[in-house]
């Protein structure tokens, strides 16, 4: 058994190492405050030292969804439908309830730009979101709560678009769809991820990494849950999905930070999301 002595030793040596760690991660995020420094379970630590989860990121981005456009651009180049509102506007907004039928709160936003390319925009909102409204109202046969929120933003010339509706229908689990638009303003062009990332100088690797790591964790976990008994959304981590060509689903947001989107809703009965924010 050890003395008294020897345990106080013990101890200062665990105070000492920890401090030691602590003031490394300190000095490396002050001398590199753009290089994510991340723990061993690929959570990114912010310059303050503190742990941003990817459940903070997702809530970051859930939080983008105030239903207004944001932005200091000079739109009067831009040929508008219309000339009296802004590039995004909330095109109808309703929130009621009928009993024993439906419960919405829906705000409805629309691009505000005459081009071939908007127009499919605003045309993919139509048959995703609307549609599916008009059949809410008309009668369905299980109680639903539909709830429809935007956010848009423009950072230097691009716009970017978020659309998000949560689902639920009857006593099926609760779905959260998101749906993206980016768009060139200057060259009146759709904005791959592929074009966000040459055009900041981001590495693929990098980005294509980070994704990897967030969903393996984000099936670790659900996979220890399916173990408990639960019953969860499983993600196949081996899904092209995730492969950078393949994904549509990104925002730049408020301050140019990229959210990159998962939302598995959009083909299933779940609420479940990974985000990855750049």
């Amino acid at each position: 058994m050890m003395n008294t002595k020897t345990i106080r030793y013990v101890i200062y040596t665990v105070i000492i190492i920890f401090c030691v760690v602590a003031i490394g991660l300190g000095v490396y995020a002050q001398f590199f405050p753009n290089e994510p420094v991340q723990d061993v379970y690929g959570n990114n630590i912010s310059a303050g030292g503190n742990i941003v989860t990817s459940q903070d990121v997702n809530q970051s981005f859930l939080d983008l969804f105030t239903n207004e456009f944001y932005s200091s651009y000079d739109d009067s180049t831009i040929t508008k439908t219309d000339d009296t509102k802004e590039l995004v506007y909330t095109f109808y907004s309703d929130n009621q309830t009928v009993s024993g039928q439906y419960s919405m709160n829906i705000n409805i936003p629309v691009i505000n730009i005459q081009s071939d390319v908007v127009t499919e925009f605003n045309n993919l909102t139509q048959s995703i979101f609307v549609d599916k409204i008009n059949s809410v109202m008309a009668g369905t046969d299980v109680y639903t709560i539909y709830n429809l929120d935007y956010t848009a933003y423009v950072n230097n010339n691009i716009l970017s678009v978020a659309i998000k509706a949560t689902i639920k229908e009857g006593d099926n689990p609760q779905r959260v769809i998101v749906q993206t638009y980016n768009y060139n303003l200057e060259t009146d062009e759709s904005v791959t991820l592929r074009d966000i990332l040459e055009d900041r100088d981001i590495d693929e690797t990098v980005v294509q990494n980070r994704i990897r790591t967030v969903v393996q964790n984000a099936s670790n976990d659900a996979n220890e849950l399916i173990d408990s008994g639960y019953t969860v959304y499983q993600r196949d981590v081996n899904d092209e999905m995730y492969q950078i060509d393949n994904i549509s689903n990104f925002i730049e947001g408020p301050n140019g930070e990229l959210y990159i989107i998962f939302a598995y809703g959009n083909n299933n009965y779940t609420s479940e999301m990974d985000v990855i924010q750049i």
